[in-house]
């Protein structure tokens, strides 16, 4: 199991044309599934007018969780384009969307495979990459006479906390990532056990 992943940090857009037809082309970057519907609604009804909203979105650090739709076009001419052309460049947590007005002259599967496949390529080129962390919390809870055993190796580590608080006790929830939970549990467990 994979405790990094790719995705994009900006949006990214583009413009391809083919014999006419003029595909507009969106990539975003999306955290689940009900973001990726909002997203797909809203440009079903910004694009009303066009002949076909195709799209395909990848979420999970593995891209575990994914959907494409072609929206008209013949089956798998375009939503699954879209879509291998995201795991091509293995990136996850994204949604690609491509509009099409068409233009007047039929493109064929070969040619609406290449035209979806170019746009969604474009407007990935466009956005911004960034690599992301998989993280865990890990739950501590310390008298404060250990604090300062806890935050050195919160320090030493690197480590993130995410909550602080307690009244009698000192309740911690430490991100870390996923890969290096067990070492650190070891490491904050070793003058007794301090984790939840």
């Amino acid at each position: 199991m994979t405790d990094s992943y790719i995705t994009i940090s900006t949006p990214g857009e583009a413009i391809y044309k083919e014999k006419g037809s003029k595909f507009l082309s969106f990539a975003f970057h999306i955290d689940d599934e009900d973001e990726a519907d909002a997203i797909r609604k809203d440009f079903k009804k910004k694009y009303y007018d066009a002949t076909h909203v195709v799209y395909a979105f990848r979420i999970g650090a593995e891209g575990q969780q994914f959907r494409a739709a072609d929206d008209g076009e013949p089956s798998g001419s375009s939503g699954l384009p879209v879509l291998n052309t995201i795991k091509s460049r293995n990136i996850t947590n994204v949604i690609v969307l491509v509009v099409r007005y068409f233009g007047g002259t039929k493109l064929g599967i070969p040619g609406l495979i290449d035209a979806y496949s170019q746009a969604a390529g474009m407007a990935l080129d466009a956005a911004e990459t960034e690599e992301r962390l998989v993280t865990e919390i890990i739950d501590v809870v310390v008298p404060y006479s250990q604090m300062n055993y806890v935050m050195r190796i919160v320090k030493d580590q690197d480590l993130q906390i995410a909550e602080m608080g307690g009244s009698t006790d000192c309740e911690i929830k430490i991100l870390v990532r996923k890969n290096l939970k067990d070492n650190i549990l070891e490491l904050l467990n070793k003058n007794g056990k301090i984790t939840r």
